[in-house]
């Protein structure tokens, strides 16, 4: 069974009350639209556990997880200035992007969601006191930034109201705009109440909190709190009504989001997530069977001769993702194979799982064609739409591109020398956003080409020579699949349209040469890029991976081809797999005519309170469908994230 059951529906019931919530964090309805699929994500993961427990909450805990856990934006969020300029809710705006991400998260979960101090200090990981404090702290400095105008402030406009196809405003526990809460516990989140297949009643909150026994003193101003001493004390001011009032004009401009899309992604991911214990699992019972069948008698010697001899080897040997592994040398001994991200804890899940991160655990590693693998430890730990890595590898292996935490911009590694040389893709005065940004570099090395998204103010797609190291701006916004070694550039660009029957949204495929002349423009769907895609070696055609209509029992799904200049179907073949596999995701090309796919087998485990799954990999022949495995390592362990180089 591929899907969750009951999941569709509680994804669609509650995306649009969490993007309301996630676009107060950020003021950005793109990255809002990235917590709301983390958070999904999160309860997809755990479905069978959390789905007649309290899936809302755990949704909700995750979704202010998720956003704690982010990089702080460099500039302003762009969303805000959706808002008529003027108003109390653009200066709100504009006051909460001075406050830190944590009082933020606080005054959100108080004023927006209307949680009670305490229900705040859990969704954001601090002790009751801490959350006081620090409430207290972020709405005196509100106070400070607004105008006296604030608490005066008409009605919400009319163009604020929520569009009629998303969910009513009370569904996600706010109170209406200027009224004071009702005594009584604080609803769980959006959706508690009510009976649906997949929610059970909300727990009562406790009756009483105990106070502090050295209560923080509260600036001149006088702060009143939502519940700060316990549900029974719920009394503010017109300030206070007015920062509600605010808060949900500023949410109701969260875009309506499509479920469908958006529950099919977090979906997709949670599987993906849900496993890595498995995987975990699978690692360290290979290694213990290792450690038994050797002779005791060698005793610590022979353990270290055969580590020695996995590493210095042609052998994969057994990734252990959360250990420790030396960072890059000067020079690399052998082309990369592949990189994976590794991670710090078992329960990965949980986004806030970071109390290893200074080890590295959850760096990136590349792993060359020796087995030998180091640590790259400035790769951005954001990941773009689509949950694809700010990172690429050349065909051959010899050099990897990828987006600098440090720096905000592209570097490059040769595999000669690891010296990183930064591409200056970005400009210094030039500002983006990791989550809409996406990196390809050519085959052979030569060239590299990346997009920025598709925001009005976003930068323009560049394409770089890596030999020159001149940078040329694209001159349409595109989403970049591909780009070759004579630095013709594939990839996707979408459009609102009314022109077309039945259809809201176009989508085309283009080439794009390196001067900026389109070579080739024809109308796909865009649908068919849901499982990845990858763009030939010689740039002429394109793998993608669907579904038939109507599957039958047991489909392992197709592997299709296009030709990137006129989208006609060149190949359509069911990929040979294992039994109850099928095809999880398009990840590259290893050779002219075999695709790299990524293979997902569902496994029928009664005992099991979680999904189960096992993923592999293997080369399909785009002629007949053939397969054959590629291993990653002797355990046959596929990490949650990686990104193929010279994978054969």
């Amino acid at each position: 069974m591929r899907d969750l059951p009951g999941f569709d529906a509680f994804a669609a019931d509650q995306a649009q009350p969490l993007a309301r919530t996630a676009l107060s964090l950020t003021g950005d309805p793109e990255a809002a639209r990235a917590l709301v699929v983390t958070a999904l994500s999160v309860v997809a993961a755990r479905w069978r556990t959390v789905r007649w427990s309290f899936p809302t909450h755990a949704a909700r805990e995750a979704l202010y997880a998720a956003y704690l856990k982010r990089p702080r934006a460099r500039r302003a969020a762009r969303g805000p200035g959706r808002l008529a300029p003027d108003t109390d809710a653009a200066a709100l705006a504009e006051a909460l992007t001075g406050l830190t991400p944590r009082r933020r998260a606080l005054v959100v979960a108080c004023f927006h969601d209307g949680h009670t101090t305490w229900q705040a200090a859990g969704l954001c990981r601090m002790d009751a006191r801490t959350a006081n404090t620090e409430t207290v702290l972020a709405v005196a400095e509100l106070r400070d930034r607004l105008p006296a105008s604030f608490v005066t402030g008409g009605p919400p406009e009319p163009g604020a109201e929520p569009a009629p196809d998303e969910t009513p405003q009370e569904s996600d526990g706010s109170p209406p705009a200027g009224a004071v809460p009702q005594e009584g516990p604080a609803p769980e989140g959006p959706g508690s109440e009510g009976s649906t297949s997949w929610a059970s009643p909300s727990p009562a909150g406790p009756a009483e909190i105990t106070p502090s026994a050295a209560p923080f003193v509260p600036p001149a101003a006088s702060v009143s709190l939502p519940g700060n001493s316990g549900p029974g004390d719920r009394g503010e001011g017109p300030w206070e009504a007015a920062l509600r009032r605010e808060l949900a004009v500023l949410s109701a401009r969260m875009p309506a989001l499509d479920p469908v899309p958006l529950t099919a992604e977090a979906t997709r991911i949670g599987r993906r997530q849900g496993t890595r214990r498995r995987a975990l699992v699978t690692t360290m019972s290979v290694t213990l069977t290792a450690l038994v069948v050797v002779p005791l008698a060698f005793g610590a010697a022979g353990l270290f001769g055969r580590a020695g001899q996995s590493a210095n080897g042609g052998s994969p040997g057994v990734l252990d993702e959360n250990a420790a592994v030396p960072t890059l040398p000067p020079s690399l001994p052998a082309p990369v194979r592949f990189a994976y991200r590794g991670f710090c804890t078992a329960d990965d899940w949980d986004v806030l799982a970071d109390e290893f991160a200074d080890s590295g655990c959850a760096q990136w590693r590349v792993v060359a064609t020796t087995g030998e693998q180091w640590r790259v430890a400035d790769v951005s730990p954001v990941l773009s739409d689509g949950w694809q890595p700010l990172l690429a590898i050349s065909g051959d292996g010899n050099r990897l591109v990828y987006f600098s935490a440090a720096s905000s911009d592209f570097v490059m590694i040769d595999r000669l020398d690891t010296t990183t040389r930064r591409t200056d893709m970005v400009p210094l005065a030039g500002e983006v956003s990791p989550e809409d940004t996406h990196v390809v570099i050519s085959p052979g090395g030569r060239w590299m080409a990346a997009d920025f998204g598709p925001a009005a103010d976003a930068l323009r797609p560049r394409l770089q020579n890596l030999t020159t190291y001149r940078v040329r701006t694209l001159p349409r916004r595109m989403r970049v699949l591909a780009v070759s070694d004579d630095g013709t550039v594939t990839g996707t660009a979408s459009w609102d349209s009314d022109a077309v029957p039945g259809r809201i949204t176009t989508t085309v495929l283009l080439r794009v040469g390196p001067d900026g002349r389109t070579l080739s423009r024809t109308p796909v769907d865009s649908a068919l890029f849901e499982d990845g895609a990858a763009v030939s070696p010689d740039g002429r055609a394109v793998a993608v991976a669907v579904e038939r209509a109507h599957p039958a029992k047991g489909d392992h799904g197709l592997l299709v081809t296009l030709d990137s200049t006129t989208g006609r179907v060149l190949t359509r073949r069911e990929a040979a797999l294992p039994e109850d596999a099928h095809v999880f995701a398009v990840r590259g090309w290893a050779n002219e005519h075999e695709v790299i796919v990524e293979v997902e087998r569902i496994l029928d485990d009664a005992d099991e309170e979680e999904p189960a799954a096992e993923y592999s990999v293997h080369a399909v022949d785009v002629r007949t469908g053939a397969a054959r495995p590629i291993m990653l390592d002797q355990a046959g362990v596929v990490p949650a994230l990686w990104v193929p180089g010279t994978l054969r």
